[in-house]
Formats: structure tokens, C-alpha cells, sequence
């Protein structure tokens, strides 16, 4: 039962009494989470509650806080209510679920430190376990996938019912005389969770998929060093990105680093195949992975390596924001500021060469300048060439990478594209010897928001 099974988890963990936040959501487990608690408080701990409102359900969220405050000032253990409203920016991104999980874990956080506590105990089952590991199991995992829900996590959240069915959870409140409330949500067949649920009921498998979470639990730390050595030996590391230089010659190596760095850049992630990512990147350039990571080779040649070919190394990464579009009228003798970009251009006319890093050209007298970022259509006269091109075509050829030709500024006159900032002069305004009759000479260049100048932009090529 829930009081003996906590009993034996804290024993079996070295976690003797003390402070301990419970999350309650006034559903059934949680409300046996926190009785079982309660009774341990004669043994030392010290418990305190917390429920999180997200105000997802409107007058039945409303209807859990009260029964979870009413339940507490019943059983006399103080309790930390936490406004749990959902961004909904973030919900379109990551979906309802796992925007209120990451809101929920945010809340207990704060309120553990609020309360000086050391743990936050959570009322996950076994019932919550074989659900995980079948979930993944059809999504597409690896063994760190099965290990499921973790009974101990790093940041001291902890899981003492796992090894508590969900049929002797609802007999312990039946013997309390206690009537939890009901989510409706977990009845919604949208929801995956709730579909395997009711196929777990049908297959009776609870206790061997919980015990498959088990042996992968037992069998983790031997496998993590072989991903270790893995990952030393082939990935270099950065804070927004992991660049795999070479590939381990194991296929389940292999799967094991993209799940731990997938999981690391995107902690969200959920729904990803790691075994078909490993198996199609082989045969793409750029592939999505998750809502937010991509998977690209790397943006240089490859080079022969003892009379072999070595392709590109690969480089796991967050998806670069887009750049909005901008566009600005620029006087000759003035400046304009390109706030998406957080740089600034500057137009002087007269005899150029004055500065090192700026770019002269020469126009027709007469005409408007604008300075924008790339629209569908627009061509461009590279320098040297006999006739103008598509401009995506020529940042292409100029090896210019994809997530940035978007925040590339052009210099227009009349419309027509005068200057690729920082990579290259249109064949039709470069300055010639002497200049073309009836035209004006210019020079433009760039400041970023330090006030250097930018001259080179060197960080187009990538």
C-alpha cells in the first residue's frame, strides 16, 4: 500500500526525514501521495503541499484548488497555491501538455525553495511507468527511453510510488473514505497518453512493461560509459549546438548520442525517431528533427583524408530564428539603423576609399536609395559576370549559408540591387577608371551596434 511502499522508497535511498513538497492536483494519485505523506510526518518529515492552477479547465480547475486547500486545512499541512497560467506562444509550439509541464516543474521549483525544502515528490505510479515505456516504445526510443520515468531525478525531484499500482492507489482511498476529483482531460482520445491507457487496461501488461523500466534503469550506467567514451571521441560540444565530426561504427551508439544531444538542446522533445534520424541523415543535407532542431552538414567541402573522401561533419542545432522583413529609405550623408539586425549603414558621397572597410560604387545622378533584406524574385549582376542572376542563386555559388542570407542587407537604387552587404559590388555600379560620364561616386558601409566597423562580415560564410 501507498504508506509502506513511501516507507521503503526512502529507505531503500538513503533519503531520511526530511522537508518534503508534495504536488498535488487533487486527482487521485496526488491525494494519495499527500495522505501517505502525512501519515510519515509522526516519523520525522516535514511536509508541506503545492497545487499549480492552470486554468485550463475554467470552473473544475477552480473546483481542484479548493478541494486540494479544504483537503490540507484537513490534515493540517500548509500549502503553496501557484498561478499556472499556459503561455500561449509557447503552447503552439511545444503543445498544451508540455507547456503545463514545464510551467508546473517551474512552480514546484520556486515553492521548494520557498518552503526550504529538499525534495519534491510527485505521484507518479506504476501504472504512470509501463504507460511511459509503451508510449515510447511506439513513438520510437532506445534503452535510455525505456528506463521511463525516473524514480530519483538530479534536481531532486523524487517518485515514491512507482513500485504502487493504480488499482491499490484507488483502494487506499476507498479505505480513507476519500473521493478524489476527476480530470476530464485524461478521458480525451486526443491525447496519446490516454489511448495507451486504455490499451494498457486491455493488455494487462503493467507489471512487465514497469519491470522493462527496471532492468533499463539497471543496465543504464554501463551503457552511458560506453556513450561517453562515444561522444569524446567523436562530437564537439557547444551551448546551441552539438558538430559530430565522425559517426561511432555502432549503429546503437550512434542512435544513443543524437538522443542525447536531441535531448539536451531540446528538452521538450518528445515525439522523435532516433533509429529513422540516424538511418536518413546519411542520405540529406538538412533534415527537421524536432519542432526546434535541425540536423545539417556542415557548410565546407570535404576533404580526402588518406585516399578517402571524408563527407562534412554533421552539426545537430536550434533552428536559427527567422528574420523579419525590414526596409529603409537612406539619404546620401546619413545613417540608418536596421533594428532586426542591430547594425547600422551609413552612405557618404564624393571620392570613396576613405575608410579600409567601406565598399564604393558609382550610380546615376539621379535616383532613391533603399536598404531592405531579400524578397522572392530578385536578381543580382555579380561582379565580372556578362549578365544578372537569381540572387539566391548567387549566394549559393558565394557559399553564403541558409539561415543567414535573410539577414544579408542590399543596398537598392531605383530598386535595383546596388551592393550584397559584405560579400559583394553589382557588376553594373562598380567604380570605374575614370568614371562613367554623368555619374556620382558613393561608398557605404557598416557599423554594428559596438560602433566598429564591419567591413569584412566574414560572419555571412558559414
Amino acid at each position: 500500500m501507498p504508506c509502506d511502499a513511501l516507507r521503503q522508497f526512502f529507505v531503500n535511498r538513503g533519503i531520511g526525514p526530511a522537508p518534503i513538497v508534495a504536488a498535488v492536483s487533487g486527482g487521485v494519485d496526488s491525494t494519495a501521495l499527500l495522505l501517505a505523506l502525512a501519515d510519515l510526518r509522526g516519523e520525522g518529515f516535514v511536509i508541506h503541499a503545492a497545487h499549480i492552477n492552470h486554468h485550463l479547465r475554467g470552473a473544475e480547475s477552480d473546483a481542484d484548488e479548493r478541494f486540494v486547500r479544504d483537503l490540507c486545512a484537513r490534515l493540517g499541512i500548509s500549502l503553496h497555491v501557484a498561478e499556472g497560467t499556459l503561455d500561449e506562444s509557447r503552447v503552439r509550439s511545444v503543445g498544451v501538455e508540455a507547456a503545463a509541464r514545464e510551467v508546473r516543474y517551474a512552480r514546484l521549483r520556486e515553492i521548494r525553495e520557498q518552503a526550504a525544502a529538499r525534495y519534491v515528490a510527485t505521484a507518479h505510479q506504476k501504472n504512470d511507468q509501463a504507460e511511459t515505456v509503451l508510449m515510447r516504445i511506439l513513438t520510437g526510443t532506445g534503452i535510455a527511453g525505456l528506463r521511463g520515468i525516473h524514480p530519483v531525478r538530479e534536481d531532486g525531484f523524487v517518485r515514491p510510488l512507482l513500485e504502487v499500482t493504480r488499482e491499490e492507489i484507488e483502494t487506499f482511498l476507498r479505505e480513507r473514505g476519500i473521493t478524489a476529483r476527476h480530470d476530464r482531460s485524461n478521458d480525451d482520445p486526443r491525447f496519446l497518453r490516454n489511448r495507451v491507457r486504455a490499451l494498457l487496461g486491455e493488455l494487462h501488461a503493467t507489471g512487465n512493461l514497469a519491470a522493462i523500466a527496471a532492468q533499463a534503469q539497471a543496465m543504464w550506467p554501463i551503457l552511458e560509459r560506453a556513450i561517453d567514451e562515444a561522444e569524446a571521441a567523436c562530437a564537439v560540444v557547444r551551448e546551441n549546438e552539438t558538430c559530430f565530426t565522425n559517426w561511432p561504427e555502432d549503429a546503437w551508439l550512434r542512435q544513443s548520442l543524437l538522443h542525447r544531444h536531441i535531448r539536451r538542446l531540446d528538452p521538450t522533445a518528445r515525439d522523435f525517431d532516433v533509429s529513422r534520424i540516424a538511418k536518413e541523415v546519411e542520405r540529406v543535407k538538412r533534415m527537421s528533427v524536432t519542432k526546434s532542431l535541425e540536423l545539417r552538414r556542415a557548410d565546407v567541402p570535404s576533404a580526402p583524408q588518406g585516399g578517402r573522401d571524408v563527407r562534412p561533419p554533421l552539426v545537430l542545432r536550434r533552428k536559427p530564428a527567422s528574420t523579419p522583413e525590414f526596409e529603409l529609405t537612406l539619404q546620401p550623408e546619413t545613417s540608418a539603423y536596421i533594428a532586426e539586425l542591430d547594425l547600422t549603414i551609413h552612405l557618404t558621397a564624393g571620392q570613396p576609399g576613405s575608410r579600409a572597410t567601406g565598399q564604393p560604387f558609382q550610380v546615376p545622378a539621379n535616383g532613391t536609395f533603399t536598404v531592405r533584406n531579400r524578397r522572392p524574385g530578385d536578381r543580382f549582376h555579380p561582379l565580372g559576370m556578362p549578365a544578372p542572376k537569381k540572387l539566391k542563386d548567387f549566394l549559393i555559388d558565394r557559399k553564403i549559408a541558409a539561415d543567414l542570407r535573410d539577414r544579408i542587407p542590399l543596398l537598392l537604387w531605383n530598386d535595383e540591387i546596388v551592393w550584397v552587404a559584405g560579400v559583394e559590388v553589382s557588376e553594373r555600379f562598380k567604380v570605374t577608371s575614370p568614371p562613367r560620364e554623368g555619374s556620382a561616386l558613393y561608398e557605404v558601409w557598416m557599423e554594428g551596434s559596438g560602433g566598429s566597423g564591419e567591413g569584412d562580415h566574414s560572419g555571412f560564410h558559414r
